[in-house]
C-alpha cells in the first residue's frame, strides 16, 4: 500500500517498528478557481461558488462552517475510476439514523461512472424530489439545519438531504431583503411556476371546448387566426412548445459565442415566417412564450415543468376540462405522497391550516424567525 501511495504522489510517512504509515495530499492539481455560479444568482451575500475539486469544496464548507460538530466524512465509490465522494453533516443536529442510511445507501451504490452527485440519485431518492445547490453558502445553511449534504470530486454541484419543495422557490436573497418584498417574491415565483405549468393546458381547453368563458373581442381574434393556419390549436400548441425547447437545446449546447445568434435568429426569423406562413397563430406563440419565460423564474423546477407543460397540454387537448383537472389533482396526490428520508416533500396535509405562516409562501421577519431554529427532522412524518 506504500508504494501504491507514493506512485500516487502521496508522501508516506514511516516510523521504525511501526507496520502503518501515514500518507499525505500535497500534489498542486490544476482546478478551476472559486467562481461565482451561473445557475443561481443572487444580489447579496457570498458570491462563491464550488470549483471541480473535492478538497477545495470541502474547505468552503469548512471556513463557513466553523463548529466541531461538522462531520466531512470522504469515502471512495465502488465504480472502475475510484472516485472520490463526501458526505456532509452536523453533528447533533442531523439525524443519525439517517446519516447511517445515507452512508450505507452510498457505499452499496455501484454506479458505472461517478461524475456527478446527481449519479446517485436514483439509488438515494425520487427523481422529482432533488434539490442541489452549487453555493458553498447555500450548502451551509442547509448543514446548520440538520441536512445532509453529498459532495462528488469533480462536479460543482452538492446534493443536499432531504429537501422541500418550498425551498424551490427560495434564494439568499429572501433573507437579506425585507419581509414584505421576500414574500412578494415568492408568491411571484410560485405564480410563475403554476403558470408555466398550466397556462397552455389552459389556454386549449378554454378556446376548443369552453369558448363562452373567453371575452367576446378576444375570441373573435383567436378564430380569425387559426382559420389561417392549417393544424388544430392542440397540435399547434404542443408544436410551438416542442420548437421552443428544441431551439433552448441549441442554444445551451453551441459553443457561447454562437449560442446567442441562434436564438436571435430562432426568435425573430422563425418566429415572423411561422406566422408569416400561416403555420403558427400568433396567441399561440404569444401564450408558448409567456411559459418558456416563466419556466426560468424557478430554475431548480425546470426539468419537471417542462414535462408537465407537455402532459397538462396532452390533457387539456383530449379531455377538455376533465383532463385540466385530472391533471391538477394528480400533480396534487404525486407530490403529496412523495417523502425523503421520512421527510415529506409536501407539508403533512395538502391543505395546511396555516400555509401562509412564518416561513412559507411569504415569511415573517428575520428578526422574529431567528427566536427559534429550524430543523429539517421537525418535519418528519
Amino acid at each position: 500500500p506504500a508504494r501504491i501511495e507514493v506512485m500516487r504522489r502521496h508522501p508516506v510517512l514511516l516510523l521504525d517498528g511501526c507496520a502503518k504509515g501515514i500518507a499525505f495530499s500535497v500534489q498542486a492539481l490544476k482546478y478551476r478557481s472559486v467562481d461565482e455560479p451561473e445557475g443561481e444568482g443572487n444580489l447579496r451575500g457570498s458570491r462563491e461558488g464550488f470549483a471541480d475539486l473535492l478538497r477545495v469544496n470541502l474547505s468552503l464548507l469548512r471556513r463557513l462552517v466553523r463548529t466541531d460538530d461538522l462531520v466531512l466524512e470522504v469515502a471512495q465509490a465502488d465504480t472502475a475510476a475510484g472516485t472520490e465522494y463526501a458526505i456532509c453533516y452536523c453533528r447533533g443536529k442531523a439525524d443519525p439514523a439517517m446519516v447511517r442510511q445515507v452512508r450505507q445507501t452510498l457505499a452499496a451504490a455501484k454506479p458505472e461512472l461517478l461524475l456527478d452527485s446527481s449519479y446517485f440519485v436514483p439509488w438515494l431518492l425520487p427523481s422529482r424530489a432533488r434539490l442541489f445547490t452549487q453555493r458553498p453558502a447555500a450548502a451551509s445553511a442547509k448543514l446548520c439545519e440538520g441536512r445532509i449534504v453529498v459532495l462528488v470530486n469533480g462536479s460543482p454541484s452538492a446534493m443536499v438531504l432531504p429537501a422541500l419543495f418550498c425551498e424551490n422557490f427560495e434564494c439568499l436573497d429572501d433573507y437579506a431583503s425585507t419581509a414584505v418584498f421576500a414574500s412578494f417574491l415568492r408568491v411571484l415565483n410560485y405564480a410563475s411556476f403554476y403558470l408555466t405549468v398550466f397556462l397552455p393546458g389552459a389556454f386549449v381547453c378554454l378556446a376548443v371546448y369552453l369558448p363562452e368563458l373567453i371575452p367576446p373581442q378576444l375570441l373573435y381574434k383567436i378564430e380569425a387566426a387559426e382559420k389561417a393556419t392549417p393544424l388544430p390549436l392542440f397540435a399547434e400548441m404542443l408544436l410551438v412548445i416542442l420548437l421552443l425547447e428544441v431551439i433552448r437545446e441549441a442554444g445551451l449546447r453551441m459553443p457561447q459565442s454562437l449560442g446567442h445568434s441562434v436564438s436571435l435568429v430562432a426568435a425573430l426569423i422563425l418566429g415572423d415566417a411561422a406566422i408569416a406562413t400561416g403555420l403558427m397563430s400568433t396567441p399561440v406563440i404569444f401564450v408558448a412564450s409567456i411559459t418558456s419565460i416563466a419556466v426560468f423564474v424557478t430554475p431548480a423546477l425546470y426539468e419537471p415543468a417542462t414535462l408537465l407543460r407537455i402532459g397538462v397540454v396532452v390533457a387539456a387537448g383530449l379531455a377538455g376540462p376533465v383532463g385540466l383537472a385530472g391533471a391538477f389533482f394528480v400533480l396534487l396526490l404525486s407530490l403529496s405522497g412523495t417523502g425523503m428520508l421520512g421527510v415529506p416533500y409536501l407539508a403533512q396535509h395538502p391543505f395546511p391550516q396555516s400555509p401562509l405562516a412564518e416561513d412559507g409562501v411569504i415569511r415573517r421577519n428575520y428578526r422574529y424567525l431567528s427566536r427559534k431554529g429550524f430543523n429539517i427532522w421537525q418535519k418528519r412524518r
